[in-house]
């Protein structure tokens, strides 16, 4: 059995003995469903027998569409396709290697304190698209912060690339970021990901979003990443997004 195998396994196991919150409990008014403003993973799980679906539109044509089902509390699991060119002329495009194309999307939260307001997840993610790398095997703590009319939430975790031959500098992608509710229909995020990118502290990518939400089911968020770069093929691009729950 292969190190991923391995990890998503013993996932598994932890959800297994997490289904004793299968139903909705009044911790959970601590946190409203993930919102996914930007990228970087976070600690917040959709309520229980929720469905999430959402499709990204990059540059070049690109989309990564992705599904999700949360089974309990703590438990959601989906997948991403990605697809390159499907917007534009010429043939549509598959990268290389097959989890670019397919990949597994695992979150399972460990630790809800509601008096703190703190939440600790550990998750699978390995679609990647663009200039941004997946995260891999990722743990988050996400907190939230109240501050006069606004709620903030601060998320901030690290995430194994690759496994074999893992070398920290090059394979480690530490992450973290803040979003703020402004009100029921706006919310803004603001991240720096990946940050030891190409070898080096301080060569990540700082993102940036802002999201409308017709009611609590659909949204629309607008994105800009690689903020400071300039424009180029490594630079600074925009990114749209359409969301769904249910």
């Amino acid at each position: 059995m292969n190190a991923p195998t391995r990890s998503l396994a013993t996932l598994f196991i932890l959800a297994l003995a997490a289904t004793a919150q299968a139903g909705p409990n009044p911790e959970q008014a601590t946190f409203a469903p993930d919102l996914e403003v930007v990228d970087i993973p976070t600690a917040a799980v959709a309520y229980a027998r929720m469905f999430g679906l959402n499709a990204r539109m990059f540059r070049g044509g690109g989309i990564v569409a992705k599904g999700q089902a949360s089974f309990n509390n703590s438990l959601q699991i989906g997948v991403g396709f990605k697809a390159n060119n499907v917007i534009g002329s010429g043939k549509v495009l598959f990268d290389d290697q097959p989890e670019q194309v397919v990949a597994a999307l695992v979150r399972l939260r460990i630790i809800n304190l509601p008096g703190p307001r703190l939440q600790l997840a550990v998750g699978y993610d390995g679609m990647g698209y663009d200039v941004t790398r997946k995260h891999g095997l990722y743990g988050v703590a996400t907190k939230e912060i109240g501050l006069g009319g606004l709620i903030f939430r601060a998320h901030g975790g690290a995430g194994a690339v690759r496994f074999r031959s893992f070398n920290t500098r090059n394979d480690l992608n530490l992450f973290a970021g803040i979003s703020a509710a402004l009100s029921e229909e706006f919310r803004l995020g603001f991240e720096y990901d990946d940050m030891l990118r190409d070898d080096g502290i301080g060569k990540g990518y700082v993102n940036a979003g802002v999201a409308y939400a017709w009611d609590m089911g659909l949204r629309l968020e607008l994105d800009c990443k690689g903020l400071f770069r300039g424009i180029g093929p490594t630079g600074y691009n925009r990114l749209l997004k359409i969301l769904y729950t249910f």
